[in-house]
């Protein structure tokens, strides 16, 4: 799969253009060139994606990056179903445990988005966590990511 990079002001056009592809309307809000610009250069957001050739092919959005419990506010990739979007959260979790202090990842995940959720689920993030007041809460914490069977079998 590609490398995860860190995004920039030149990549907002492309994070705009993944988040407003048909069927994502659903699941994520999309937010303006001026709301991402301010997050962008946020302390406490990072912005990570997947390049495929110029073009971005999948981004993420970590936010409350200086808090134990770290939120992934937006995760979406031009091609879903194809194994990317799987992928660049696997990258974007490891880097996380790897290069912070970090103890937890959390998340909002719709009840309806079953295939999200599913996918969550696969990846090592249960029930609850943070702010979790309508039941769409996951959490994935970092002794359960440390003993992950991708990580412990690698």
């Amino acid at each position: 799969m590609a490398d995860l990079v860190s995004l920039s002001e030149e990549d907002l056009a492309e994070v705009m253009r993944i988040e407003r592809l048909p069927g994502y309307d659903a699941f994520i809000h999309s937010w303006t060139a001026e709301i991402h610009a301010a997050e962008l250069t946020s302390a406490d957001a990072r912005y990570f994606g997947y390049r495929a050739g110029a073009a971005l092919a999948g981004f993420t959005i970590l936010q409350k990056f200086r808090e134990p419990t770290v939120r992934l506010r937006r995760i979406a990739v031009d091609s879903p179903g194809a194994g990317a979007g799987t992928a660049l959260l696997r990258d974007v979790v490891d880097w996380l445990f790897e290069t912070s202090d970090a103890q937890a990842l959390d998340l909002h995940v719709r009840p309806g988005n079953r295939r999200a959720r599913h996918v969550y689920g696969r990846e090592g993030f249960i029930q609850g966590g943070g702010d979790d007041l309508l039941g769409e809460g996951m959490i994935l914490t970092r002794p359960e990511w440390a003993a992950l069977s991708r990580r412990t079998s690698a």
